[in-house]
């Protein structure tokens, strides 16, 4: 009786058009209730908060935080302009620049998504002011993120 209400559930809810994930997630959860008495939900719980509470999570988005403030208070597009002039007499100096200021990014900041969300938000104007190609440009940065942490 409880999978011919299982398997109805499911062709209603398809019915309504809702995402399949979304009415299988549902239906587990409903299911668990029936069938375990909400045991997987207790577990699920307290799996998440475990995972949750880590440091690692909560750093992430401070340093992103950390990235925002710097750009909109100016410092990053400083720091990128002052770069970007320093190495300006290189061939393809406004990507290596991208390199650099990354680096010094990451110095201060100690997270490599930070600074190429940072970087990236302050170099992307100058691809099209300065006739760059787009995917090597976008590279560079990607590239400076990570090697800028190193």
């Amino acid at each position: 009786m409880k999978s011919l209400g299982f398997i109805l559930g499911l062709g209603l809810l398809i019915a309504l058009s809702l995402p399949v994930a979304a009415i299988l997630g549902d239906l587990a959860i409903v299911m668990d209730a029936l069938w375990n008495g909400g045991r997987l939900q207790r577990t699920f719980g307290g799996f998440l908060w475990e995972k949750s509470s880590q440091y690692l999570l909560l750093s992430i988005p401070l340093f992103v935080l950390l990235g925002e403030i710097n750009l909109r208070s100016g410092i990053a597009a400083r720091m990128y302009g002052a770069v970007a002039k320093w190495i300006s007499w290189l061939p393809g100096g406004l990507m290596h620049a991208n390199i650099g200021a990354s680096a010094i990014f990451a110095a201060t900041s100690g997270s490599s998504v930070a600074t190429s969300a940072t970087i990236g938000t302050v170099a992307y104007p100058e691809i099209a002011r300065n006739g760059y190609d787009e995917a090597l440009f976008l590279g560079s940065i990607a590239a400076g993120g990570t090697l800028g942490i190193l």
